[in-house]
């Protein structure tokens, strides 16, 4: 299932992470939340992801039972994918995993914000083939689809984009604060889990 919106609109926080805690409830057998921002700091349309996580490490700081991969200091993107989500598949068998990532679409979709009720599949607008990720994924749509994609990402506003992840970061928080009192008992987490939010 599909929930959108653009990320100007007031309601857009409330919404979208309304359908992200509604779809958490029909499958709550989780312990712990992991968000994976998928990107680079090297090109402005590509670092949606990484500025989103950078954010949300230090919005959740001190809450353990939610780990953040993909920062600008330390993002996720093609080359180390599949080494990260070996990682979290060995430190975070029982997470709900929650995937974001930029794209690129229609004009007239540019800055809206999806929300899909299945994992992501990252590096399509590139003609990228890279392994899924996330349990349900958040898009932003940060510019247009065309013949030459990799300039799109070039020349993509900083701003923007930064206003973007800003809206972002806060339906996570929200969905955060929401889902980490219903996580399951905390007994079955792995003895490693006990620090702060991780990149």
């Amino acid at each position: 299932m599909l929930h959108y919106c653009h990320y100007l609109e007031k309601k857009s926080v409330a919404y979208l992470a309304d359908a992200l805690i509604q779809h958490y409830t029909a499958h709550p057998d989780y312990t712990e939340i992991v968000v994976v921002c998928i990107g680079t700091n090297r090109y402005t349309g590509d670092s949606l992801g990484p500025i989103v996580g950078s954010q949300l490490l230090e919005k959740l700081k001190g809450q353990r039972r939610v780990h953040i991969y993909g920062t600008l200091e330390n993002p996720v993107h093609a080359l180390n994918l599949q080494k990260t989500l070996s990682l979290i598949s060995q430190k975070h068998g029982r997470a709900y995993v929650i995937a974001v990532d930029a794209c690129l679409g229609q004009f007239y979709k540019i800055g809206t914000l999806q929300v899909v009720e299945e994992p992501l599949q990252p590096g399509v607008s590139l003609d990228k083939q890279l392994p899924p990720i996330g349990h349900i994924h958040i898009k932003g749509i940060i510019n247009n689809y065309g013949p030459l994609n990799h300039k799109v990402l070039e020349h993509t506003s900083l701003t923007f984009v930064q206003e973007m992840a800003g809206v972002i970061a806060r339906i996570l928080e929200r969905v955060a604060q929401a889902i980490v009192p219903q996580l399951a008992d905390e007994q079955a987490l792995p003895r490693d889990s006990n620090s702060q939010a991780t990149r």
